[in-house]
């Protein structure tokens, strides 16, 4: 079962890295990352540490606010 909230993260940070036109590989490269771990947060396979939030944000120069909704329904 996929959690709804973690859906939405994934989807909206599929939509910021390709808006600042990354591919997944560049992302990773960019945070020290792998690829496929990235893929698994975007298809909310996986849920991201802090830390790997905060990684992505840095290197995407996005705020949190623009990956979540929550409370904005």
């Amino acid at each position: 079962m996929k959690y709804p909230k973690l859906v939405e993260f994934g989807h909206n940070l599929r939509v910021e890295r390709v808006r600042k036109g990354y591919s997944l590989e560049k992302l990773g490269y960019a945070c020290n990352l792998n690829p496929t771990h990235i893929g698994k947060i975007e298809r909310a396979e996986m849920s991201p540490t802090l830390l790997t939030i905060l990684t992505l944000l840095e290197a995407l120069d996005i705020r949190f606010e623009q990956l979540v909704t929550y409370g904005k329904e």
